[in-house]
C-alpha cells in the first residue's frame, strides 16, 4: 500500500493536529494557484489531498493502518481484505469511484485502489475498467453569488456544457468537484471528474469576515451627532439603516441575517462600521471655521473625554 504518512511527511504516531498542519503546508506549497499550473505539483497537490482524506478521518485511518500491516496474500492484497467493506469506508474519497456492489466485483473502485494501493484491484477478480482522466478549469463568481450560492452553466475546454452548483460560502482558492464531467473512459469505464478552481470577484464596498460581512459606512459629523437613516448595500440588495444620534466613529451597526449563507440555511450578519468623515475647511471661510469652533466649545462643555 502507499505510505500516506510519508506523503504528508509525518510519523505513524502523528496526532490529528500534526497531520492537519502538514497537510495545510503541503497543500499551500503545491496548490495550482501558487505553482502556475505545474503538472507535477498539481499531481502532488491531489496526492496530498488523498492522503489527508484518509488520515484525517479516524475510521478510514484505523482501517488503513490495519490493512497496511496485514500480510499480503496470494492475490497481492492484504489478508482480510473485503471489497464491500472497503467501498463503504473509502468510497467518498476525492478521487474515489462509486460504491461497489456485492459478488466480489470491483466495478468503479479502480480509483480507490489507485489512491491506497497504487494500482488495480486484486488478481483473479473482476478487471477494473479504466477511468477517464480528470479535467481542470477555473470558475469566477461574484461576491453575492459566493455568499448566497448559485448555479452556473459553463463550457469546458473539451466543449462540453456542464451545469455546476456553486455552494453558498465558497471562497477564492476553493475547489469544486463535478463528478463524472471529466474525460470519457474507454470500454465502459467511469468518466473522470471535473475540478474547478474558484475565484471570487471582490465587491466595491462589502468585505467578508468568516460568515459575516463588513461594510465601512461614512457619516458626516452632523449625521453622527443628530442621527440619520442611510441606504446601505447588502448581498440581498439595498437596506435602510437607522443611525442613532450620538454615534461615534468605530461603532458597528448589526444587520442580522444579512451575512454569508451556511449549508444548513442559516445566515451570518452584516456589520456596518461607522467612519466619521471630517471635511477639510477652506482657510478663507471664516463662517465655517467659526461654526466648527462653536461646535468644539459645546463638545468640550459636554466633557467628551473622561480624563
Amino acid at each position: 500500500m502507499k505510505d500516506l504518512y510519508a506523503i504528508l511527511g509525518v510519523p505513524e504516531t502523528a496526532n490529528a493536529e500534526t497531520i492537519k498542519k502538514a497537510y495545510r503546508k503541503l497543500a499551500k506549497q503545491n496548490h495550482p494557484d501558487a505553482t502556475g499550473g505545474d503538472k507535477k505539483k498539481t499531481e502532488r497537490f491531489k496526492e496530498v489531498g488523498d492522503a489527508y482524506g484518509v488520515l484525517s478521518d479516524p475510521k478510514k485511518r484505523q482501517e488503513y493502518d490495519r490493512l497496511r500491516h496485514e500480510p499480503v496474500g496470494a492475490d497481492g492484497m492484504p489478508q482480510g481484505f473485503d471489497a464491500d467493506a472497503f467501498s463503504q469506508i473509502f468510497g467518498d474519497l476525492r478521487a474515489g469511484g462509486q460504491r461497489g456492489g456485492g459478488g466480489g466485483g470491483f466495478g468503479d473502485l479502480g480509483d480507490l485502489f489507485s489512491t491506497l494501493f497504487g494500482g488495480a484491484g486484486p488478481t483473479g477478480q473482476t478487471r477494473v475498467p479504466r477511468r477517464g482522466t480528470d479535467m481542470e478549469s477555473t470558475l469566477e463568481v461574484g461576491f453575492r453569488e459566493a455568499a448566497l450560492g448559485t448555479r452556473r452553466t459553463l463550457r469546458t475546454g473539451s466543449g462540453k456544457i456542464v451545469e455546476v452548483n456553486v455552494p453558498a460560502g465558497v471562497e477564492s482558492g476553493g475547489r469544486l468537484r463535478v463528478p463524472g464531467q471529466g474525460g470519457h473512459a474507454p470500454k465502459n469505464g467511469r468518466p473522470g471528474d471535473l475540478y474547478l478552481d474558484v475565484t471570487v470577484r471582490p465587491d466595491a464596498h462589502l468585505r467578508r469576515s468568516g460568515r459575516d460581512i463588513e461594510l465601512a459606512l461614512p457619516l458626516t459629523v452632523a449625521e453622527a451627532c443628530l442621527g440619520t437613516q442611510v441606504d446601505v448595500p447588502t448581498v440581498d440588495g439595498s437596506v435602510r439603516v437607522t443611525v442613532p444620534a450620538g454615534t461615534s466613529s468605530g461603532a458597528r451597526l448589526r444587520l442580522r441575517g444579512k451575512g454569508v449563507k451556511h449549508v444548513d440555511g442559516s445566515r451570518g450578519d452584516q456589520f456596518c462600521r461607522i467612519e466619521i468623515v471630517i471635511p477639510k475647511l477652506d482657510q478663507e471661510d471664516k463662517a465655517a471655521r467659526a461654526a466648527v469652533e462653536e461646535f468644539d466649545r459645546l463638545a468640550k462643555a459636554a466633557k467628551v473625554r473622561g480624563f
